[in-house]
């Protein structure tokens, strides 16, 4: 063969391996700066004041349903949930530094955080609200979608008996409606305390708050169920 060709091919072979590479490394550096935004994200999401004292009750439902379609879009690059959320408070690194003093001075505000958007995706995905773009595009704009039966936001900790609970993130989770007015299940009773005792913990409520919040609890644990 006549050598001229046998350097052409050479040089085609490489240039294809070459493209193929960069389109490749492209690819991925595309898909790790993509992950590395949602991290940002919702590290903003989770760090701002807003989220332990949002402005108003609106402000603090946009916040909590803004951050499922987050960590939805995380995982639509591979990420999952709790893997994802490592990478959010970067302990996906050797380093296990938490991402600034607030959360190594107040570990408790990285539970928070975590326990709060894991559970709200969980329920959305069980509530059918991932299963369409345009549900997707409701929760990004910070509103439950119109579906039957709808889930609202409700509270945890019922804000009557600390003024302000309405506005605080970690207070907030999807449910589905009721028909009847039903007590507290022990369930539900147990989440409350141990919520204000991760609020007390994370400084964002006072002691005399989480006292009165269990000791409520605790009656209403001892009432005789109908």
């Amino acid at each position: 063969m006549d050598p001229r060709v046998v350097t052409t091919l050479k040089l085609a072979l490489f240039a294809m391996v070459g493209l193929f590479l960069f389109s490749f490394t492209s690819k991925h550096y595309r898909r790790y700066t993509k992950k590395e935004a949602l991290a940002t994200e919702m590290r903003t999401l989770v760090s701002d004041p807003s989220f332990y004292r949002c402005p108003t009750t609106e402000n603090a439902h946009t916040v909590l349903l803004r951050g499922i379609t987050v960590i939805d879009r995380a995982k639509s690059l591979g990420l999952e949930p709790s893997a994802f959320f490592d990478k959010v408070f970067r302990r996906d690194k050797k380093s296990e530094k938490p991402i600034n003093d607030e959360f190594e001075e107040y570990p408790t505000r990285e539970k928070l955080a975590r326990d709060t958007m894991l559970r709200a995706y969980q329920h959305a995905e069980q509530m059918g609200l991932l299963t369409r773009v345009e549900y997707r595009d409701y929760l990004d704009k910070g509103t439950v979608p119109d579906v039957i039966p709808q889930p609202k936001v409700s509270n945890i900790i019922d804000p009557a008996l600390s003024p302000g609970m309405e506005k605080i993130v970690p207070n907030l989770e999807l449910r589905l409606p009721s028909k009847v007015e039903a007590p507290p299940s022990d369930l539900e009773i147990a989440a409350a305390k141990s919520l204000a005792s991760d609020l007390y913990s994370a400084r964002v409520i006072e002691h005399d708050a989480e006292a009165r919040i269990a000791e409520y609890y605790d009656k209403v644990k001892q009432k005789p169920q109908p």
